[in-house]
């Protein structure tokens, strides 16, 4: 199975007339240069390795997918990327040759492979923009997403190293992504896209969306997106900020059409299809949630956050050994992804394993987030009510948690499914009200005042909750009917002519 790690402690080698350097991901041969993406370098170590063997496609998909179920279009195009190293690192020198119905291996030239470490790479090349195996291609190769697409060549490499790095970071969840975009615009003023992932990155700090905007974040977002879309008025990645930053004043029908207008203009566009896919789960519609998962996923099966949101609508629709496997290998990837982390959790946690999530909640190097002392002893405690829901050990776990969900957001999303598992329909509603609608006994304090300009703002409503297994029985309370409308899902189901899924109401899928 592919871990970043091999490709990082494989030394530099030779191979015929080609200098191969894994950790930098970098193919030089006589005619020139290429900057593979992880996946890609891993395809051609396997076939490099195998010494003209055949590699079958089963040994592909176990090592470089490790299970995660992806379509035969996912390893074509990989072997088409990897059949392109040769037209730019030296045509005819090597092949990768089809044996049907069982693989590949590779031919030629390349093969007079050498274990060399202290071989010097030549100087370095532009890497054609015809080329979909160059330096901006990342892990999203198998399908060419835009966000992660060929860029033009440049004259100045940091720039390319700059955008990589901001790309990894923003993969990651890792909020050093807008100071590595802000080099490379100061680099390459010109780039449209470099302003859009700026952007981007500055309007959704690395978190879940627009409600993570500070006011001046907000404004550089802002601006940054309007620079980029003046330089390229179809620049996906600029358009889906604006409608981040301008959420507050869309309803969810017009933050779905937006969503939709990026992707028509750029249909890999993965960074929307998060987006979107989040206000589908949000509005109910899980299964056409999942199918956005699935796309994401088929463009960029190696990209954490699909895999955890594939995951976590799994078992929303109720496969959860399928879930397990899922997350599982996405936590064998990524184990201190703290959302792979939380998404584990939060399975175990409402599929009758919660003694299994207060391991994870114990275990410092497993935390699916840096937890305070007191953040810790809430988990603990909702975890081990979960597990043993005794009347004393619920009403402790009750009263924490309503505290809990007075002081920060996060708490508050907590306490509104765990109070619902436990049965504690009353305390879920007050938390449900005070939480998505500022409204009822339990405002959270870390919110907007009720004055402000975010109060009852669609990004404010994160209905994601309302819409898992734990959130059932109150799905099924009169009283939801009424949450329902206040938070604009009534109108939206209205509008689309499109309600929630039935399953949602009625049981399992």
């Amino acid at each position: 199975m592919l871990k970043l790690t091999d490709l990082a402690q494989r030394p530099d080698f030779a191979a015929g007339p080609f200098a191969i350097s894994p950790s930098r991901r970098i193919v030089r041969g006589p005619a020139g240069e290429a900057h593979l993406e992880p996946l890609i370098m891993h395809v051609l170590l396997l076939l490099l390795d195998a010494r003209g063997d055949v590699v079958t496609r089963t040994e592909l998909f176990d090592q470089c997918w490790g299970g995660v179920m992806v379509s035969d279009a996912s390893l074509n195009r990989i072997i088409a990327r990897v059949r392109k190293i040769a037209e730019r690192t030296g045509p005819g020198l090597f092949a990768v040759e089809t044996i049907p119905r069982t693989g590949y291996r590779l031919t030629g030239a390349m093969l007079g492979t050498e274990a060399a470490t202290d071989v010097p790479l030549p100087p370095s090349r532009p890497v054609s923009r015809r080329l979909a195996i160059g330096g901006g291609l990342a892990l999203a190769a198998v399908g060419g997403a835009a966000l992660w697409q060929v860029r033009p060549s440049r004259s100045d490499p940091r720039f390319e190293a700059l955008m990589d790095r901001g790309r990894t970071a923003l993969r990651l969840d890792d909020p050093g992504s807008a100071a590595l975009f802000q080099q490379a615009v100061a680099l390459e003023s010109d780039n449209a896209a470099a302003w859009g992932l700026l952007a981007y990155s500055l309007a959704t700090r690395v978190g879940d969306g627009p409600s993570d905007l500070t006011g001046d974040s907000a404004v550089a977002a802002e601006r940054n997106a309007r620079h980029a879309l003046r330089l390229d008025p179809r620049e996906p990645t600029a358009l889906l900020t604006l409608t981040l930053v301008e959420s507050d004043m869309l309803d969810l029908v017009a933050r779905e059409d937006r969503y939709r207008q990026v992707l028509a203009i750029d249909p890999r566009h993965t960074l929307t299809m998060r987006a979107l896919g989040q206000l589908l789960h949000g509005v109910g519609r899980c299964r056409d949630a999942l199918a956005v998962a699935e796309r994401a996923v088929a463009i960029e099966p190696l990209a954490p956050d699909h895999q955890l949101r594939r995951a976590l609508r799994l078992w929303v629709l109720g496969d959860v050994a399928a879930a397990d496997r899922v997350i599982d290998r996405a936590l064998e990837l990524w184990p201190s992804h703290r959302l792979v982390r939380l998404a584990r959790l939060m399975i175990y946690a409402f599929t009758g394993r919660p003694r299994a999530a207060l391991a994870l909640v114990d275990d410092e190097r497993t935390q699916p987030i840096l937890l305070t002392p007191a953040a810790a002893a809430l988990w603990r405690m909702s975890l081990t009510a979960l597990d043993n829901p005794t009347p004393a050990a619920v009403a402790k776990s009750r009263e924490a948690l309503v505290a809990g969900a007075r002081a920060t957001t996060a708490a508050a999303s907590w306490a509104l499914v765990t109070l619902s598992a436990l049965g504690q329909l009353d305390a879920a509603f007050d938390v449900a009200r005070g939480f998505l609608l500022g409204q009822g006994p339990i405002i959270v304090r870390s919110r907007p005042e009720a004055s402000g300009p975010r109060n009852n703002s669609p990004s404010w409503r994160n209905t994601y909750g309302l819409f898992i297994p734990p959130a059932r029985a109150m799905r099924l309370d009169p009283r939801f009917t009424p949450l329902a409308e206040g938070l604009g899902l009534t109108d939206y189901w209205h509008r689309r002519g499109i309600g929630p899924d039935s399953f949602l109401f009625a049981g399992k899928p």
